[in-house]
């Protein structure tokens, strides 16, 4: 016991202790008794055979005949029969066998003589336990004083070595039982108690967990009181929290019934991916969109998404973490093929447990074919645009030739003649810068991508300005890095813009080339001039072929700009310079890695 122990605490290590004595004890007289028992029981066993024995050798003395009686007498066989002893002999005063019963079990065993050992001494039928053959056997000898013989009667004794066999085992197992139950139980006795002490400890203390109840007493009582006040308390607080149970779990089914509803009428189409990967829901126009049926529903998403990659591989990035926005998804073959809008985002709760990933589907098969066929329209309207600018250069020229050819040929001097062949020359010049340009414009180009350093090249282009202009002043400002394009189309687009700015400008004007770096990286080349600026009325058709605004012009130099500037993955636009007052053209070129 410990200091500090209660008495009830005293008082339970005292019971522990008194229960192991009164084991001790039981199992001690439980041994005692069935050592009693055991040796009652061979000694009746013992008695009970003689008594058998005796009851042959009455029957043989009453046949009459004691050598024949012992095997042709129906009482005697009877009785033999019916207890069943291995061997019966009958011997003389001597000792010799004069006749056995031969068709007992034993019967080939029967001895000559009888042993000196076996002998009956006075009238009592003399019991002796031996063994025969490695078999343990009991015999009874029974006098026949009439006419001076014995009777020797065998039985198997196997049943009461066996019980005094056992009799032995437990005498020894039972003690060494004790014994060990004892070596255990003194040692860890605390161990014992010390589940008790902190049950003690916890009905003292239960009365700051539940309400007190009235005074109980003696500890123990006060203790099962206790206890009693905790269970009513743990009752109470069990039907509350079974409240809010059904009360969440009718809030749980409102929200599964909810999110099915949502799920079934989301316009577009909705997968749900359990924490698995497995297919847990879907809508049917997912479900109709990739082509499956409700039996996909529980099967592993990768399998049933292996015609679509790019979802395929969405949904695996979602399953760890990372969400896809707005990737494109193509499936199906040439005639049924279909285009989705893919968005997959992981689903986790407030502790950031993953709980599965929702996909969203937005077909749009038919946005895509109205656009193609937009887009056609549109080509076939910028074709038809183009044929008409072509046919009306063609047509002023071929007019103008013509009229040429009649005055050249009319003209009596060769003067005139040669001055209307030289507009003859010019027009046809024309028409071949016309078709030059719009054969430039039109062929597909391929990029012949290199390293480019844009500083020479821009101050080769100011310089061929100031030639063909040289009424007007040419400046560059900022910074022209090092880029990645074509340097022949580059140079082509700059060229346009500075003969432009410089046309624009006119005499006396300036021309500047900026360069700024561009929002997420490349570079700006802004071209600005001092000249009256993009007309609003212009402004729509600037970039669109053969819509020029200056007289004599072709109309495909800005469009060559912008179909250059495409190439590249970039863009071109017009507006208002701020610093000089005139026309800012805003080339961009984005970096490579966004191309």
């Amino acid at each position: 016991m410990t200091p500090g122990s209660g008495p009830w605490e005293r008082e339970v290590r005292r019971f522990v202790v008194s229960g192991l004595v009164f084991v001790l004890f039981l199992s001690i007289a439980s041994l005692a008794a069935l050592r009693m028992t055991t040796r009652w029981a061979v000694t009746q066993m013992e008695s009970r055979l003689a008594a058998e024995a005796r009851a042959v050798a009455t029957g043989v003395e009453a046949s009459g005949d004691l050598v024949s009686g012992l095997t042709t007498d129906a009482g005697v066989v009877r009785l033999v029969k019916e207890f069943a002893p291995l061997q019966v002999a009958l011997f003389d005063g001597r000792g010799v066998l004069r006749r056995s019963v031969t068709w007992l079990p034993d019967a080939a065993r029967v001895p000559d003589r009888l042993p000196d050992e076996e002998r009956p001494v006075g009238p009592e039928v003399r019991v002796v336990r031996a063994e025969e053959a490695g078999v343990p056997i009991v015999v009874a000898a029974v006098p026949l004083v009439a006419s001076r013989s014995i009777l020797r009667v065998l039985y198997d004794a196997t049943p009461i070595v066996a019980a005094e066999r056992m009799l032995r085992i437990l005498a020894v197992v039972v003690p060494a039982g004790m014994a060990l139950l004892v070596v255990l139980a003194v040692p860890f006795l605390r161990r014992f108690t010390r589940p008790i002490d902190a049950l003690a400890e916890t009905a003292r203390s239960a009365d700051a967990l539940v309400p007190p109840g009235p005074p109980a007493g003696a500890e123990p009582i006060a203790a099962v009181a206790a206890f009693r006040r905790t269970i009513e308390e743990l009752r109470a607080r069990t039907a509350e929290l079974e409240v809010l149970r059904q009360s969440e779990q009718r809030r749980a089914d409102a929200l599964a019934v909810t999110s099915e509803t949502l799920i079934r009428s989301h316009p577009g189409g909705l997968l749900v991916l359990g924490p698995g990967g497995e297919l847990a829901e879907a809508n049917p126009p997912a479900l109709a969109a990739l082509g499956l049926g409700r039996d996909a529903l529980g099967a592993p998403a990768g399998t049933r998404l292996a015609d679509w990659p790019v979802l395929a591989r969405a949904v695996e990035a979602a399953l760890r973490g990372e969400p896809t926005l707005g990737a494109d998804a193509a499936g199906g073959d040439a005639t049924g093929a279909r285009l989705l809008a893919v968005t997959a985002v992981p689903v986790a709760d407030r502790d950031g447990r993953f709980l599965g990933a929702l996909v969203f589907l937005e077909d749009r098969t038919a946005v895509k074919r109205l656009e193609r066929e937009l887009s056609f329209r549109r080509e076939l309207a910028a074709l038809g645009e183009m044929s008409a600018g072509i046919a009306h250069e063609f047509r002023n020229a071929t007019a103008a030739i013509l009229g040429y050819v009649r005055l050249a040929q009319g003209a009596s001097d060769a003067e005139a003649r040669t001055r209307h062949l030289a507009r003859i020359r010019a027009e046809a010049e024309h028409v071949a810068r016309v078709t030059g340009d719009f054969l430039l414009f039109a062929r597909p180009e391929r990029l012949q991508l290199a390293p480019v350093a844009l500083t020479p090249l821009v101050e080769e282009v100011l310089s061929e300005g100031r030639a063909t202009s040289p009424g007007a002043s040419f400046e560059a400002e900022g910074a022209f890095p090092e880029v990645e394009a074509d340097a022949a189309l580059l140079r082509r687009a700059l060229v346009n813009l500075v003969r432009n700015a410089a046309e624009a400008a006119g005499e006396g004007g300036r021309v500047v080339v900026r360069g700024e770096p561009a929002d997420g990286g490349g570079i700006v080349l802004v071209v600005e001039d001092t000249g009256p600026g993009v007309a609003p009325d212009a402004a729509e058709k600037l970039f669109v072929p053969f819509a020029s605004t200056k007289e004599g012009g072709t109309g495909l130099g800005l469009s060559l700009v912008a179909k250059i500037a495409a190439l590249h993955g970039g863009s071109v636009g017009a507006s208002r310079s701020a610093a000089l007052g005139g026309a800012a053209f805003r080339l961009v070129l984005p970096p490579p890695a966004r191309r």
